[in-house]
């Protein structure tokens, strides 16, 4: 009897060890700038001229937008930094009157602007809010608000 028992340990853990040998061959995801991912603004190009307030629609290709909370690769959330630098690769995208998060997954704003010259810059970033790699994870664009 102490045999029947012990197969279906010795079993368990073969079968323990296979899933562990087949996870480690897995390839990992391939990093978000080999994806060809990008964040854009769908309603803006550089040099334009709009009025305030200004209606802004974002989107994104070969990304996934979500609410910020879980980190998920290949998503993530948006931000638009008014006449800011973008946030460095790795760090966390700040939260104040230039910095304007949509941790929600909105993919729409309306920014009041004063008129004159601003720099828009559209930021994706993880779901902790961390400025992510890649190209195509930010837009910057400069309109002139009549």
């Amino acid at each position: 009897m102490k045999q029947i028992t012990s197969r279906p340990h010795a079993l368990l853990a073969a079968l323990l060890l296979l899933t562990l040998l087949l996870s480690a061959c897995t390839p990992p995801s391939p990093p978000i700038k080999e994806t060809g991912a990008r964040v854009f603004f769908t309603n803006l190009t550089d040099g334009a001229t709009v009025a305030s307030p200004l209606k802004v629609t974002m989107a994104a290709e070969n990304f996934a937008i979500q609410p910020a909370g879980d980190i998920v690769d290949g998503s993530g959330h948006l931000h638009i930094l008014v006449d800011a630098d973008c946030t460095p690769v790795g760090e966390v995208v700040i939260k104040d009157d230039t910095h304007l998060h949509y941790g929600n997954g909105q993919l729409e704003a309306e920014l009041t602007l004063t008129p004159g010259q601003h720099t828009l810059c559209l930021q994706a970033a993880n779901g902790a809010h961390i400025a992510l790699p890649g190209e195509g994870m930010t837009q910057k664009v400069t309109v002139t608000v009549q």
